[in-house]
């Protein structure tokens, strides 16, 4: 189970951090919108990678 969920975590971390950081310096230059921002990012880009994309790429 933890197998699981450490790949997901791991990309949500990384691109939340990645997001908040760019967000608060390039638009924003709030840190409380910019981490909000930066979930919000981070979810959708780790449920894209952990159970979208595998599906795209088996079908190729």
């Amino acid at each position: 189970m933890m197998n699981n969920l450490k790949k997901p975590f791991l990309e949500f971390l990384l691109n939340a951090t990645i997001c908040t950081v760019l967000i608060n310096f390039l638009q924003y230059h709030d840190w409380i919108k910019s981490l909000k921002f930066g979930a919000a990012f981070g979810l959708a880009m780790s449920i894209f990678y952990t159970f979208i994309l595998p599906k795209f790429k088996k079908k190729q």
